[in-house]
């Protein structure tokens, strides 16, 4: 009966171990499957170039951003106040490269160095190194596929000599696949007059492609790119040919700002301030640890020669522009400082093209996912093993019979 009580355990530790062995027994190899990622709390950091934290050519005048949407002043040629300038509104900050850190910008850091000096002349290369952050985007990522798709809600204005001329960026979306990626956002400005300093009028918004990211990887954490600009072509806009910074932002968003007059910051046009205009990297963090990038780097020339628009993630889909009301002509710039960069009257009255491409749909993961193996005649035979365990268990034990020993007389 020992033997019994032996072979029982046995069946039951082996039926145990069956049991235990997962469904893909059959296949260990086969690695785990892997899909999309839901996103939240996600950041974008980016600070357009080193001319939006420049000083201006008008007296006085620098370039700076303002959180949220600065109020309509109604009529042209004013700067905005200290009390509508705004360091945070709803997810949307303003922060300043204190030459260590990024910190929380201040109304006086708009017009100083890192190290606290005052700005030089708009020529001088010396810049004010703010940066826009947008806090709380949501989407998904895929980084085994190389797909990402993240919205965030929330303004910021970018403003031009201290608000004689400037644009809101709304809602910006960034879309990821097959190694490139887009930023698109609606942009929404004033249009006004250097030969009437009073003129003003809005712009119709429109959706407009902020940066082209030729080159992006995925990790975990997010991703750094740097925007194509060197080398990139555009066309209706005056852009200067040759020079080491020759080169553009997207073309939908320099047909936005030739509209407002300013498109002239956004490309190379010859002035001595066109290396200011490359993009500085921007940052896209999935978690709160974000490894930072300088304000300031060293721009490498795109590799190869791109003819905008550069080509998309895959899915598009059109957006009708609505009519400009007025004609627009540059913004108000002192006229004895000729290295303001305008553009004629005959320029500034085209209109932008009657659709623009957004790429807003979320990209979807196309991989294949494995379908699971059939291995419940493992769970069979583990749970009949234990079964005759039990039974072989519950077989009384006796005490053994002694023999009796005989009497004798």
């Amino acid at each position: 009966m020992r033997r019994s009580r032996v072979a029982g355990l046995l069946l039951a530790v082996v039926g145990s171990a069956l049991l235990a062995v997962p469904a893909l027994a059959d296949d260990p190899g086969a690695a785990p499957t892997t899909g999309p990622t839901e996103l939240d709390g996600v950041s974008l950091r980016w600070g357009l170039n080193d001319e939006s934290s420049n000083r201006a050519f008008a007296p006085r005048t620098y370039n700076f951003f303002s959180a949220g949407r600065v109020p309509d002043p109604g009529k042209g040629g004013t700067t905005l106040p200290r009390d509508r300038w705004h360091q945070s509104t709803g997810d949307v900050e303003i922060e300043k490269w204190s030459g260590s850190a990024w910190k929380p910008a201040t109304w006086a850091g708009l017009t100083t160095d890192s190290n606290g000096a005052a700005l030089g002349s708009p020529t001088a290369g010396t810049f004010s190194k703010h940066r826009f952050v947008f806090g709380a985007g949501a989407g998904t990522a895929d980084v085994a596929a190389g797909t990402a798709h993240v919205a965030w809600d929330g303004d910021v204005t970018v403003l031009y000599y201290s608000g004689m001329s400037f644009f809101t960026i709304s809602d910006p979306v960034l879309d990821v696949a097959d190694g490139r990626g887009t930023v698109t956002a609606t942009v929404s400005g004033y249009a006004s007059s250097v030969d009437d300093p009073t003129s003003w009028a809005p712009v119709p918004a429109a959706q407009v492609t902020l940066a082209d990211l030729p080159d992006v990887t995925l990790d975990e954490d997010g991703l750094t790119a740097a925007p194509a600009y060197l080398g990139v072509t555009v066309s209706g806009a005056g852009q200067a040919a040759g020079g080491a910074s020759f080169g553009s932002f997207p073309q939908t968003f320099v047909d936005y700002m030739k509209r407002l007059g300013t498109a002239a910051f956004w490309l190379s046009s010859g002035a001595s301030t066109d290396a200011f205009k490359v993009p500085l990297p921007l940052t896209v963090a999935f978690t709160s640890a974000e490894e930072e990038v300088e304000p300031t780097p060293s721009v490498a020339p795109t590799k190869q020669p791109i003819d905008n628009p550069v080509v998309p993630p895959p899915v598009t889909v059109t957006v009708t522009a609505a009519p400009v009301p007025v004609a627009p002509i540059a913004p108000p710039v002192a006229p004895t400082l000729p290295a303001v960069p305008t553009s004629s009257a005959a320029a500034l009255g085209a209109t932008l093209p009657s659709a623009a491409q957004l790429v807003a749909a979320p990209l979807t993961s196309t991989d294949a996912v494995e379908p699971e193996s059939d291995a419940t005649w493992i769970w069979w035979l583990g749970g009949g093993l234990l079964l005759v365990a039990a039974l072989t268990l519950l077989v009384p034990v006796g005490r053994p019979r002694r023999p009796r020993l005989k009497e004798t007389a």
